[in-house]
């Protein structure tokens, strides 16, 4: 039987000694992206644990394409995440999940606004399919204040699909590195992703101190001139400062 998302992505880590997902956005400019994905997750895939493919991709992709492009996450030992931010009603995202599934996606990236149950429901089809579901509960550029820091009860609305993703029992969170504080809140159930290292003003070491389990990371690496060295920089820099292996 294969094992949960939860379980095989940790795996993943543990074998390449990396906490980092690269976000697979390429820059608008770029031509060719099944090929230039491909070139850039050989060049990086002993230095991260999984692959994180956004609207950049999947949008001008074939089904096709981006299955090829799964197969070879998979024949290198990661991890494939889709950042859609899956946001509609019960029927939709179940149609989505399932074609995500199907071309090879590991988990999805959903956002707890569906609420408790439309939430709970993304979940036990995923994991149906063998798949995951990572919820958004706090993003990383700056105007993520005016809607995930709003008040709501008295509280702020982060710490209510905090609550609903813990209920569904999703796979992870998302929670960004330029929200310290809030790292420091998160889930003790839940393992975290946090995106908006680099580009963002994000800090890797500090992230992980305030309780990131995962680091997203993109731009830093992926418009690098030399993607393979500024991943192993990154992954050296957090072995530096870790006192045992990565779980």
């Amino acid at each position: 039987m294969t094992r949960p998302f939860r379980e095989r992505i940790s795996r993943a880590a543990t074998a390449k000694q990396s906490p980092v997902v690269l976000a697979l956005d390429p820059p608008a400019y770029k031509r060719d992206l099944q090929e230039f994905a491909a070139k850039t997750i050989r060049a990086v895939e002993q230095h991260v644990c999984a692959i994180k493919m956004n609207f950049h991709l999947i949008l001008p992709l074939s089904e096709l394409e981006i299955s090829r492009i799964n197969k070879l996450v998979h024949s290198c030992g990661l991890q494939s995440i889709a950042d859609i931010k899956l946001n509609d009603i019960e029927n939709t995202n179940k149609v989505a999940v399932d074609h995500l599934a199907r071309m090879g996606f590991d988990a999805v990236i959903a956002n707890p606004f569906i609420g408790k149950g439309g939430l709970g429901a993304l979940v036990k089809r995923a994991h149906k399919l063998n798949a995951g579901v990572i919820a958004l509960v706090y993003m990383s550029h700056p105007g993520a204040k005016e809607g995930f820091g709003l008040e709501v009860g008295g509280r702020g609305l982060y710490k209510e699909f905090l609550e609903r993703a813990d209920d569904a029992g999703a796979d992870g969170i998302v929670v960004g590195a330029t929200q310290l504080e809030i790292l420091k809140e998160g889930s003790r159930q839940l393992p975290v992703y946090s995106p908006g290292i680099g580009a963002q003003g994000g800090d890797a070491v500090e992230a992980l101190r305030s309780g990131a389990d995962y680091l997203m990371i993109g731009r830093s690496i992926v418009e690098a001139r030399q993607p393979a060295k500024i991943a192993k920089e990154i992954q050296d820099k957090i072995l530096s400062v870790r006192k045992r292996p990565l779980l």
